[in-house]
């Protein structure tokens, strides 16, 4: 792997035991909005080239605070499945009456009592050996990586925990989108776009009677015909677009969302994409994106884009990977207006049986047949055919990086020099950090923020821009804040001569404008926000002015 030649712009923060490095923290344009200018390159001011005026830097705070406090924009990697701490988990499956094998810590739907070597979930929920038990078997808590650097354990150890939990959270998508939406506004995200299937089972059925073989390239159009005609499919799709809806009208319901003044969590953002099971045969993975397109193309249960999930090195995955991308292709031939993101390259050589050609591709399709807009993870980036001119189309093309950085270091041991991070900034392509599974991973988004400090020597402009960038390819519908995808040095014509403060309203057009578009409003919501940081750091004494 290269190593970065990347010259950094970075201070130490407080002379903290963590010495943890950070960068300069460019001020808020006066008019026009402008921070960070062109994604990939040094923060400049508007217009200008390297700015000189005196730029606030980070002094005297302790980075936990700060980067808990510091506004985050959305997290675009989120699986609801993995979101949600062991601890509620066992609280779900406790007040279900549900069993737990004591040996494998499989949860069962019971009933209780329950059967020879189970035990009433109820038992782990207070403190004592069964409920550490429970909590290390259903996440990477007390799990040690091998020193060796082998991604094997920590990978295998990640994936076997859903299907211990799986049962626990049969019925609770509410609770667990409001825990979601209370953790991102406690942590200063406005936005999560979290991954959710909906109906797999009767789909599965459904298609097991109208498609028993699986389709080839040449059979797409054909099967694609035959199921979207089937009465019984448009019952599905209803089906799950009422699925997802009561699932949010359920979750603001227990966050109080109705009362006033509501609850801060009820400002979270929150949009779902369909997520699709590679590791299955083909005409389900067929159809489960044809599902989603449906949702996602009719603007259904607030599904807003369709991703692909399942381990990447899983062997049906590996075998039909080229299948799945020439499928996303040819319905967003159909539809181009769907939203898609894709992982791609959550891979390491060795990682069960991975190696070889298998790292030399999936980003390059995903990008090139499937036409993805975002990837998620793209650890093997340098291992792909001719990744220089793939970097630079995926710039050409505004494709966004999602950048899960605690997930590539507990499932695929890449960090440090070993992860591509800043060739894909260096390149010029738009990077967002995200959580992916947060609860198995016991993180968060700060967490993930301080790790691009501590591992990556993220200076504060990148993370801020990394926040703009969530937003700015978020699939939330309206119209973007910014004049320019990935540029973000003057806003859209309505907004121009506004400035985001917190002291102040937007001009009577701006607010028209971002009336209409709940995209543009969460971007000029991360801006106020960002004001109002710089204010509270300078106001704190944990900023203070140097000129560069």
């Amino acid at each position: 792997m290269e190593k970065r030649m990347r010259r950094r712009w970075s201070v130490l923060a407080g002379a903290t035991a963590l010495g943890l490095a950070v960068g300069v923290l460019p001020g808020v344009a006066e008019a026009t909005g402008a921070g960070a200018g062109v994604i990939g390159q040094r923060p400049a001011e508007p217009g200008q080239g390297q700015p000189s005026r005196p730029q606030p830097q980070l002094d005297r705070a302790t980075p936990a605070d700060l980067l808990r406090d510091l506004p985050k924009g959305g997290d675009l990697h989120h699986h609801l499945g993995g979101a949600v701490r062991a601890e509620s988990l066992i609280g779900y499956a406790a007040r279900d009456r549900k069993c737990v094998d004591t040996t494998t810590y499989v949860v069962t739907p019971g009933p209780q009592p329950c059967a020879t070597g189970q035990r009433p979930a109820q038992d782990a929920m207070p403190p004592g050996s069964f409920r550490r038990a429970v909590v290390r078997a259903w996440s990477m808590r007390g799990f040690v990586l091998p020193p060796d650097g082998d991604p094997q354990p920590g990978h295998d150890h990640f994936f076997a925990t859903f299907g211990k939990f799986a049962e626990a959270e049969a019925g609770h998508d509410a609770d667990m989108l409001a825990e979601v939406a209370r953790d991102a506004a406690r942590e200063r995200t406005a936005y999560v776009e979290t991954l959710v299937t909906e109906t797999a089972g009767p789909l599965q059925r459904l298609v097991d009677r109208v498609h028993p073989a699986d389709p080839g390239p040449s059979g797409l159009a054909e099967f694609h015909r035959v199921l979207t005609r089937d009465p019984r499919f448009q019952e599905i799709v209803r089906e799950a677009a009422a699925a997802y809806d009561q699932s949010f009208h359920d979750y603001r319901k227990i966050l109080g969302c109705d009362r006033a003044p509501a609850p801060e969590a009820c400002s979270v953002v929150i949009r779902f994409d369909y997520q699709v099971g590679r590791a299955q045969a083909a005409r389900h993975v067929f159809a489960q994106q044809i599902l989603g397109f449906e949702l996602a193309r009719r603007r259904m249960g607030r599904v807003v884009g369709v991703n692909m999930v399942q381990p990447e090195d899983a062997p049906i995955a590996l075998r039909d990977y080229t299948l799945h991308m020439k499928m996303i292709g040819f319905l967003k031939s159909r539809a181009p207006s769907v939203h898609v993101s894709l992982h791609a390259g959550e891979l390491v050589d060795g990682l069960n049986g991975v190696g070889g050609r298998d790292l030399t591709f999936h980003i390059a399709e995903a990008v090139d047949v499937a036409g993805a807009e975002r990837i998620g993870h793209g650890v093997d980036l340098l291992d792909e055919r001719g990744y220089r001119d793939l970097a630079a189309r995926m710039r050409g093309r505004h494709v966004l990086v999602e950048a899960p950085l605690i997930s590539h270091d507990q499932i695929l041991r890449v960090s440090g020099d070993r992860h591509p991070l800043h060739t894909y900034l260096d390149a010029g392509v738009p990077l967002a950090l995200a959580t992916d599974d947060p609860g198995v991973s016991r993180s968060s988004l700060t967490d993930v923020f301080r790790l691009g400090v501590t591992d990556q020597h993220l200076g504060i402009g990148e993370l801020r821009t990394a926040a703009r960038a969530s937003l700015d390819h978020a699939f939330v519908e309206g119209a973007n804040l910014w004049r320019e995808q990935d540029r973000y040095d003057t806003f859209a014509t309505p907004c121009r001569g506004d400035t985001p403060d917190p002291d102040r309203r937007p001009g009577a057009a701006c607010r028209t404008f971002l009336a209409a578009s709940p995209k543009a409003a969460l971007q000029w919501r991360l801006e106020t926000d960002w004001r109002a940081f710089e204010r509270r750091c300078a106001r704190d004494g944990a900023l203070r002015s140097r000129t560069r």
